[in-house]
């Protein structure tokens, strides 16, 4: 996850993406870095949706 604010250079998010090849970003809209604290319910959905199998509830890149 990454909020459309966060403090942190997109470059850095971007590495975890090499790292992981297979993973996805999930760009979260009006959220900064404490995005469970800026977007509460859909933190709580995309962590819940991960485990379970589930499509993401917002597009992921």
């Amino acid at each position: 996850m990454r909020g459309s604010c966060d403090c942190i250079k997109p470059a850095v998010t971007e590495e975890y993406r090499q790292t992981l090849p297979d993973s996805r970003i999930v760009r979260v809209k009006d959220a900064g870095h404490a995005i469970s604290h800026d977007q509460p319910a859909l933190y709580t959905a995309l962590l819940r949706s991960f485990p379970l199998g589930r499509p993401l509830p917002t597009p992921a890149s």
